[in-house]
């Protein structure tokens, strides 16, 4: 009869979790403020998982010469950027390794350094220029979509824009909201 009540009760902590979980998730998407980031999608299919979209945004790749803030990162290191709207997209402002104090008009966001790079070639002068690039990882690089609409976002014909409305709560957690073509409501989540 032991065995019963502890598998009973690692089945019931497993659940809490998963709960845990989807709750938080909802939480940024209901309180999170709605920010629109311009995006580079990529592949678009998982064997296990279905049809996704793999995001690239453009806040993904950081320039740390061009920005203020923190400049010494190691990879798997947190990072928070400051992100300022700019006409119609939000970018990056500044970098930090600590939660920064938030300006008028500002979101967080968090994530976690990919890698750090040094060079960056330019193809309009063809040459490698020394640079220190940040990719980040925000977590919200995939976004899963009803079987076989994958290619759809992946590759968009051509003047078809792809954006994403991600909702950022007070913590810098962030959370894909809804998917835009041109401008139009294309899937829009809901966890609950």
């Amino acid at each position: 009869m032991k065995i019963f009540y502890r598998i009973a009760i690692i089945l019931i902590l497993q659940t809490l979790v998963l709960f845990f979980m989807i709750g938080m998730k909802q939480h940024t998407l209901n309180t999170g403020i709605p920010i629109l980031l311009e995006t580079q999608p990529v592949d678009p299919r998982s064997l296990f998982r279905g049809d996704y979209v793999r995001l690239n945004y453009t806040i993904s790749e950081i320039n740390l010469d061009q920005l203020a803030g923190d400049k010494d990162f190691q990879r798997r290191d947190p990072v928070f950027v400051l992100l300022k709207k700019s006409n119609k997209y939000w970018e990056p402002a500044s970098v930090h390794k600590a939660y920064p104090e938030t300006q008028p008009d500002t979101v967080i966001i968090k994530g976690e350094v990919e890698y750090l790079q040094s060079r960056l070639w330019n193809d309009e002068t063809k040459v490698s220029e020394k640079a220190n690039l940040l990719r980040i990882r925000y977590g919200i690089e995939n976004y899963f979509v009803p079987e076989g609409k994958g290619m759809e976002l992946e590759r968009p014909q051509d003047g078809e824009i792809v954006e994403m409305v991600v909702a950022v709560d007070k913590s810098g957690n962030a959370g894909i909201k809804a998917v835009l073509v041109n401008g139009d409501v294309k899937y829009e989540e809901t966890l609950l």
